[in-house]
C-alpha cells in the first residue's frame, strides 16, 4: 500500500466537502445513491469505485474507507470528519434523497423484497 495511493484516496474523499450536509449535496448532486448500513452500497463507496480509476471495488464504514485496485493492492485511509458525519447519518436515514428505493414495473415501492 503506498503513500501515494492513500494520499489519492485520502484527497477524493476531502474533496466531497467541509461537513456532512455538504458531502449529501455533493453525492446527490453526482447521482449516487445507495443502501444504508451497507459498506459496499453506500454511496460513497459508490462514488470511489466511480472516481477512483483503478478502483475495482470499495467499501466505506463510519470510520474508514477501504478501496482494492485493480492489480488487488488494498488502500485504507480514516474518513475525513464530514465524510464520516454523513455516512453514520446516511445510516439511520437523515439523508432519504440519497437511500435507493426499491420499486416494481409500474414504479410503486416494493415493501418486501422476499416475495
Amino acid at each position: 500500500m503506498s503513500n501515494s495511493a492513500q494520499h489519492r484516496l485520502a484527497m477524493v474523499l476531502n474533496a466531497l466537502g467541509d461537513n456532512a450536509e455538504d458531502v449529501a449535496r455533493m453525492l446527490q448532486f453526482g447521482g449516487w445513491r445507495g443502501h444504508p448500513s451497507d459498506h459496499h452500497s453506500c454511496p460513497v463507496a459508490l462514488y470511489l469505485r466511480t472516481v477512483v480509476t483503478d478502483a475495482a471495488d470499495a467499501a466505506v464504514d463510519s470510520s474508514k474507507a477501504v478501496v482494492h485496485t485493480v492489480d488487488g493492492t488494498a488502500v485504507r485511509v480514516d474518513l475525513p470528519p464530514a465524510v464520516a458525519g454523513f455516512v453514520v447519518g446516511f445510516d439511520v436515514g437523515a439523508f432519504p434523497r440519497l437511500i435507493v428505493t426499491a420499486t416494481d414495473d409500474n414504479g410503486d415501492v416494493i415493501d418486501d423484497l422476499e416475495r
